[in-house]
């Protein structure tokens, strides 16, 4: 016979619903209680049915519910730009096939990080989707993470404490190298930069580099890999006349802009590729995150958070790749024996 919540709450000598609430992480029950019911529950041999879960909380809604609200930081303040314009029609777009509410708080209307976040609080809103960090903000200082369950949809130059779901950077970065040496360049210089916060894609970037940088035929040319700070213009030009790559691989449209403003044509005179945006237009070749699908993994991974009050910093954070695409533009010599 399968051991249920009624079996637990009779050996514990608790109501049913305290032994529910207790297996389920809600709040207003005390430690020791909760203790106390996963020990018997772990002793019973007690597996929860997540098939009777979602037929409960399908049964226990109202017919004006129209799915919980979470909330959507926009961390607009930055000088460096909006992270959150990639991801914004792709989260809406995924909010509403999965039935949740949508609030957008943007960080420009508040003080601090700890006002946003009594703001938010007040609402009663339990799930945060936080776009890539490009700022060293106070979130220890400032923010309680205990109040919310959080996911981040892309990472930016700082990493936060929390689940989250990007790109994979090492297979882009991978995609961009074949399909330069599918055109025929053999100088191919990698600009991969050094990000001011500890972004630890930094390293799958260069280890991919490195990796196709190792498979190259004899008669290419092994450039240096340019790892200068993100905005250090006058550093990647330095590198750049140094080393006369024929293409260059870039971490985001930057290096393109400059090589322009150097009065350089793309592609006639180099070529380029970028490895994780779009934010150069439909001119530039690169690597395509389906931004649908990052959105619509994050919402449905902090949907599951919600449902088991998993709330706060996770003791181990864990991310999530998705594969990007690589979308054809006007700025890479055409493909070797294309018409």
């Amino acid at each position: 016979m399968r051991v249920t919540i009624h079996d637990i709450a009779l050996a514990c000598g608790l109501g049913k619903s305290t032994v529910a609430r207790a297996l389920s992480k809600q709040p207003h029950v005390s430690a020791s209680t909760r203790q106390r019911v996963e020990t018997k529950a772990a002793e019973l041999g007690y597996v929860p049915d997540p098939s009777l879960r979602v037929l409960a909380q399908h049964r226990w809604k109202r017919p004006d519910f129209h799915g919980a609200t979470l909330a959507v930081l926009a961390l607009d303040n930055s000088t460096k730009g909006d992270t959150l314009a990639e991801y914004r029609a792709d989260i809406y777009e995924a909010e509403g096939r999965l039935g949740y509410g949508i609030t957008e708080f943007s960080l420009n209307r508040y003080a601090s990080l700890r006002q946003l976040c009594r703001v938010i609080d007040a609402r009663g809103i339990r799930g945060v989707l936080i776009p890539p960090v490009l700022d060293d903000l106070p979130w220890e200082k400032e923010w309680t993470w205990g109040k919310f369950a959080h996911v981040g949809c892309g990472i930016g130059e700082f990493r936060l404490p929390i689940h989250s779901v990007d790109r994979n950077h090492f297979t882009a970065a991978r995609l961009c190298w074949r399909q330069c040496l599918a055109r025929g360049y053999k100088r191919i210089g990698a600009c991969v930069y050094r990000q001011a916060g500890p972004d630890t894609n930094d390293s799958l970037r260069h280890a991919a580099c490195l990796y196709e940088q190792s498979l190259l035929p004899p008669d290419h040319v092994r450039l240096p890999l340019y790892t200068g700070a993100l905005r250090d213009d006058q550093d990647f030009l330095q590198w750049f006349r140094a080393h006369r790559p024929d293409v260059i691989i870039s971490l985001n449209g930057r290096a393109l802009w400059l090589l322009k403003e150097e009065g350089m044509r793309v592609p006639e005179d180099v070529g380029f590729c970028i490895m994780t945006s779009r934010f150069t237009g439909a001119e530039s070749c690169g690597t395509f995150l389906p931004g649908a699908r990052a959105a619509e993994c994050a919402i449905n991974w902090l949907d599951q958070l919600l449902r088991v009050n998993e709330l706060g910093k996770p003791e181990f954070p864990d991310e999530i790749l998705i594969e990007t695409v690589w979308e054809e533009g006007r700025t890479l010599r055409p493909l070797v024996g294309a018409s």
